[in-house]
């Protein structure tokens, strides 16, 4: 009975010996496979692991990603979701989950999926960096700021880190910040003529024109033909109030590149400031019909009808910047300003409304908003928003004051 027992042990220890054995040999198969390039033979080393080991969450991940990697990302899903199932704390899977689910556009599980690899792995820098991506992508800005300061820390030898934070900083409208980040990424990758576009656009956001124009002139002499070099510098023409050069500028510009709505949009926008409404007009419609999402084009368009009598038309195009942009407050405050003069009182109140809900400090929209209730008869919520309008007024007065008695060293933004 003794010996059986023995027998049966040392058997037992024997197999699992072997198997351990047979793990190590694929193991070490897949890695040589690997690293020679050999994808296809790698995986089927991978899967044959797997089944060796099912419970054991690396070889699910490894799995996936060789197939995300050769251009099988909805295959490589399953076995990253079953990898985390196996391993709850294993933030790479996690990461390579969310990375897949963002491919396939399946964009909010992604973003959790990414969360869970940052929490799980709070120092990773390539991880903080994807999730900030994504979040600049989808719109939070703030949130991508937090995750890009923690990914330029990490890795702050990685220009798409500094990049990737200066457009969270962008588009939160801190120049001064996006400035710096470009720069330092700029310095990193100096031959990128994309980043040295951008800090040059930074430049002219932050009060520094012509250091702007500079950079864009840089980009010209590596690249004569960079469109997007040009079109800053008219650009940067109209910040400067150089109207005519900007009218040259972009002149030629739509002339050599008759394709291109940023450069009507501009051209279109050079006119409005010369109070040229008419060029105005026909270049912001060409910006629309190039490209209609282009919102700014609507908008500024929109002003140009205003600003000529033709409410209709501002309506119009005022309605399609905020169904294209919902929280584009001014343009809710035209819009309704326009319905009121057309005598469409109740729009009017629902566009102020909101208006003043995206933005409660613009006086303009108070006061509209009191001219209209005061037409309805209601006398104290009129006087309620011109009170309103006048103390906004009233404390913006006070800052500038202020600040100018501070004198020019300090920053009036």
């Amino acid at each position: 009975m003794l010996r059986s027992l023995l027998v049966a042990v040392l058997g037992s220890g024997l197999l699992l010996a072997q198997a351990q054995s047979e793990i190590a040999r694929l193991q070490a198969e897949a890695q040589r496979v690997l690293a020679g390039g050999d994808a296809s033979a790698a995986l089927a080393k991978y899967q044959e692991l797997a089944k060796l080991v099912p419970n054991s969450a690396p070889y699910h991940d490894q799995i996936g990603f060789i197939l995300a990697a050769t251009n099988r990302t909805e295959d490589a899903v399953p076995y990253f979701q079953r990898a985390v199932e196996l391993d709850p704390k294993f933030a790479q899977a996690y990461y390579h989950l969310g990375v897949a689910l963002w491919l396939l556009k399946n964009v909010n599980p992604a973003v959790q999926a990414m969360q869970r690899a940052v929490e799980l792995a709070p120092g990773n820098g390539d991880y903080c960096l994807r999730l900030g991506i994504a979040y600049n992508e989808t719109g939070h800005h703030e949130e991508a700021e937090a995750q890009l300061r923690m990914a330029v820390e990490a890795l702050p030898k990685n220009p798409e880190c500094w990049r990737n934070l200066g457009v969270a900083y962008q588009e939160q409208q801190k120049f001064t910040e996006a400035r710096d980040a470009y720069k330092a990424a700029l310095d990193l990758d100096p031959r990128n003529t994309d980043l040295r576009n951008s800090y040059g656009y930074m430049l002219v956001n932050a009060r520094e024109p012509d250091a702007g124009i500079a950079q864009f002139r840089r980009i010209l002499e590596q690249d004569p033909g960079n469109v997007m070099a040009q079109v800053n510098i008219g650009f940067t023409y109209i910040e400067k109030g150089e109207i005519e050069n900007a009218v040259q500028q972009l002149s030629r510009l739509t002339q050599t590149h008759p394709d291109l709505p940023v450069a009507f949009y501009d051209l279109g926008l050079a006119y409005k400031q010369k109070d040229d409404l008419k060029n105005a007009q026909i270049n912001l419609e060409r910006a629309i019909q190039l490209d209609p999402q282009l919102t700014e084009a609507h908008y500024t368009l929109g002003i140009t009808y205003w600003q000529a009598g033709e409410f209709e038309r501002t309506i119009e195009h005022m309605k399609t910047a905020v169904e294209q942009r919902p929280d584009y407050a001014q343009a809710w405050y035209i819009l309704g300003t326009a319905l009121k003069q057309k005598g469409d009182l109740e729009p009017a109140l629902e566009a102020l409304n909101k208006a003043i809900a995206l933005d409660d400090n613009n006086p303009g929209a108070y006061n509209t908003l009191a001219s209209i209730l005061r037409q309805k008869g209601d006398v104290a919520g009129a006087k309620t928003a011109f009170e309103k309008a006048a103390e906004i007024k009233r404390v913006a007065e006070q800052r500038q004051a202020d600040m100018l008695k501070r004198g020019p060293a300090h920053d009036l933004r």
